[in-house]
């Protein structure tokens, strides 16, 4: 039965810190070209032991799909959703990620000399996945959503058909090489939101699970499991389900704090205290692992890794930096945030999708031009970091003129 509870009021830290995130992501992508950019706005190398706030970026927003589970599922099943309907909610989403994440990582991969040029194939593919998942805006556009994604589905078997890989043979030359990143937050959301499912809101259970996630981490790690070996060619467990599962799960059970305290009114001061003290033990739970990092490879802060110490640092920083966004936006009821945060927040996923569009563009345009015009501003470093700061912003906007255009995205 459904609880009939009142609905908890909408907590606009989430969508702020969700927007303030995929705003960092467009740009620190775009500054990874920016010649001699600041050290500190790119990734620490694949062998070193480190993290800079680039690194953050990607965990932060599977800390955050995790921490908007309580709301989204829980909500559809308070309002009277029976469970199968909510697991093929799920379900849906999770292959749409899949999906799109192998198309864009396909779209990374291409070779010249094919039917199309590899920006021309990425920014059909691009147009194709917008069609695809388009979501309609009520009754009377259902039709013309459902005559959207049959052209959508039609592009994508052609583009399938015309796309050339690198060191590729056959018909069909579309592989999945990886799942993309897309594809890892697909993984780590179909894990976290059946366990919720599953188990219901028990902060316990979802405690019990982070840890356990990461245990499966380390065991993958060592290679003595023969059947976690065995699985690595089509899915790396310990670092897709295990570390990035467990994010999403940290994610989970701060979201259940902050249901939890909204239904109950708890005072705003105490739930910001509650957050720090929640980022301060995964904090704790990073730098006792790290201290073992002379023993094992697993134990550095590595993003290359998805290594536990690494994923519960990030954690910690994103719980500390919701619970300073919570107490700013809700607990002190400031609105005068940009508009482009709120738009990045609504359009997070689109956003990531969008700007390999543009980016493609401007290499399609290149020939025409003479000179790839974006590339041209990587330098000096300050005009490449005004450059990508500009770059996220318009990405941003053009998400935003979609989605008021009645065009939203099932991703």
């Amino acid at each position: 039965m459904a609880d009939a509870s009142p609905p908890a009021p909408r907590i606009l830290s989430l969508d702020l810190l969700r927007g303030l995130d995929v705003l960092l992501m467009l740009f620190v992508n775009e500054v990874a070209g920016v010649r001699d950019a600041p050290a500190f706005l790119l990734h620490v190398p694949p062998e070193a032991d480190g993290m800079t706030v680039t690194d953050v970026v990607f965990p932060a927003f599977l800390f955050i799909v995790g921490l908007s589970i309580p709301f989204g599922l829980g909500g559809r099943l308070e309002r009277g959703e029976a469970p199968r309907v909510v697991w093929r909610h799920v379900l849906t989403r999770t292959f749409a990620l899949l999906a799109v994440g192998v198309l864009m990582v396909n779209a990374e991969r291409a070779a010249p000399g094919g039917p199309l040029p590899p920006p021309v194939w990425n920014m059909l593919m691009t147009a194709a996945v917008v069609l695809v998942w388009s979501a309609p805006a009520g009754e009377a556009a259902a039709r013309r959503c459902r005559i959207r994604r049959a052209v959508g589905i039609g592009l994508l078997l052609l583009l399938a058909l015309a796309y050339r890989g690198t060191d590729v043979a056959g018909l069909v030359q579309m592989r999945p090489h990886w799942w993309g990143i897309l594809g890892l937050i697909g993984w780590a959301y179909l894990l976290a939101a059946g366990l919720y499912l599953l188990a219901g809101p028990r902060p316990a259970v979802f405690t019990g699970a982070m840890a356990l996630l990461y245990c499966l981490y380390l065991a993958d790690r060592v290679g003595e499991a023969p059947w976690l070996v065995a699985l690595r060619p089509f899915l790396s467990i310990g670092s897709v389900l295990g570390s990035h599962g467990a994010v999403v799960v940290a994610g989970v059970v701060l979201g259940l704090m902050v249901r939890r305290a909204a239904r109950e009114g708890t005072p705003p001061r105490a739930l910001a205290g509650r957050a720090l003290g929640y980022a301060a033990s995964l904090a704790a739970a990073a730098v006792l692992l790290h201290a073992a990092h002379g023993l094992h490879p697993g134990f550095r802060y590595a993003k290359s890794m998805a290594t536990p110490p690494w994923c519960l640092l990030s954690s910690a920083w994103t719980a500390a930096a919701w619970a300073a966004v919570y107490w700013v936006a809700d607990a002190r009821g400031f609105r005068r945030w940009p508009s482009v945060v709120g738009m990045a927040g609504e359009n997070a996923l689109v956003a990531y999708l969008m700007a390999p569009f543009f980016l493609s563009a401007f290499a399609a345009s290149a020939p025409l031009l003479g000179a790839n015009v974006y590339e041209s501003l990587a330098s000096p470093t300050a005009v490449g970091l005004v450059r990508s700061a500009v770059f996220a912003w318009l990405v941003v906007l053009f998400c935003g003129l979609l989605r008021r255009r009645g065009l939203r995205m099932q991703l």
